[in-house]
């Protein structure tokens, strides 16, 4: 998306190529940034006229698909079209470059130094362009379709099991791809986070986790429904989490001060991240934990999903956009406690 500004950066850095791979078996957020299709098996390298060089079998989805227009098919290994091109730096992904690759690439080209692009790279999807945030609204405006038909089929649905395939049947019936495995976590499940849904019958707090990808960007979403009769306590410990979720939004408070506010609220029963950024990835930055040093700035999207877990689970979680010292939200399904 900001190739300029990483072209840029490259200068100021005497880099004089970066390279970025991509495979459909392991995908790299970082290529897909710049090509905008997460398909290809390729090579990308960036310079001053960026080419993607692709097998001969690729080419023609390349051709389709990819945001950079000159594409090449290798009619040479890889490490002779790097020699042609006389590189004195290399920039590397360090994420996504094996040990091997890059044990390959050092002997290979023994006089040329080597530098990571990995966290300049991060850095530039950190702050989402107006084209971004358009796609990932388009990903929330469909979460929030599934979450409703997701609700409704609580109604009917007999267990964890049935209420997931039932969400994948729509996500297919959309023409979409999850952001994840969708999770359908009821009963004395509900107070783990990252249930893997089975045949439980679904009864109690039922939480409803899920997210799907619209042109590579992600959104992510929760709901906890009641599934019988809940009781008082029941009642007041889902308003105080939903209270959290408000409180952290409503207040100016940077991404470490929402996460200790949300734990000394909820104390020992919230036991992870109040959120995380989203974007090409479900998880990215920035960090919101007690960990993070992340300050807010405009267009950076990201969730906040408070939660409690003890002897039963709750968990609401919404995606937001930071402009002008406001957290706008952007996925908008109901959150007032619904009892089925």
């Amino acid at each position: 998306m900001k190739l300029k500004e990483f072209q840029a950066f490259m200068q100021e850095e005497s880099i004089d190529l970066a390279l970025l791979s991509n495979s459909t078996e392991k995908i790299n957020p970082n290529f897909v940034y710049f090509i905008q299709n997460d398909h290809i098996n390729s090579i990308l390298i960036l310079k001053k006229d960026p080419g993607l060089f692709v097998s001969p079998i690729e080419l023609s989805i390349a051709k389709e698909n990819s945001k950079i227009k000159n594409i090449q098919k290798f009619d040479k290994t890889f490490y002779e079209k790097l020699k042609e091109l006389k590189p004195n730096t290399i920039g590397i992904d360090r994420d996504f470059v094996t040990l091997n690759q890059f044990k390959n690439l050092k002997s290979k080209f023994k006089k040329i130094k080597f530098k990571d692009i990995s966290e300049q790279i991060k850095k530039l999807r950190l702050i989402k362009t107006e084209e971004e945030i358009n796609l990932i609204k388009k990903a929330c405006y469909f979460a929030d379709i599934l979450m409703r038909e997701a609700v409704a089929n609580a109604k009917i649905a007999k267990t964890e099991l049935d209420l997931k395939k039932i969400i994948e049947k729509k996500i297919l019936d959309l023409n979409l791809n999850p952001s994840f495995d969708p999770i359908v976590a009821s009963s004395k499940n509900s107070k783990n986070p990252h249930h893997i849904s089975n045949n439980t019958k679904l009864k109690g707090f039922t939480v409803i986790d899920l997210g799907v990808k619209y042109k590579n960007y992600c959104s992510d979403i929760t709901r906890t429904v009641f599934i019988g009769k809940p009781n008082k306590k029941q009642i007041e410990i889902y308003n105080k989490v939903l209270e959290v979720q408000e409180n952290s939004i409503n207040n100016n408070l940077q991404p470490k001060q929402m996460h200790e506010y949300a734990q000394k609220t909820l104390g020992k029963s919230f036991n992870h991240s109040l959120g995380h950024g989203i974007g090409i990835e479900v998880h990215e930055t920035p960090i919101i934990s007690s960990f993070s040093t992340d300050a807010f700035k405009n267009n950076m999207v990201f969730t906040i999903e408070p939660g409690y877990y003890n002897d039963f689970g709750i968990r609401i979680e919404d995606v937001f956009m930071y402009k002008n010292n406001k957290k706008i939200q952007l996925t908008n399904s109901p959150k007032t406690l619904l009892i089925i």
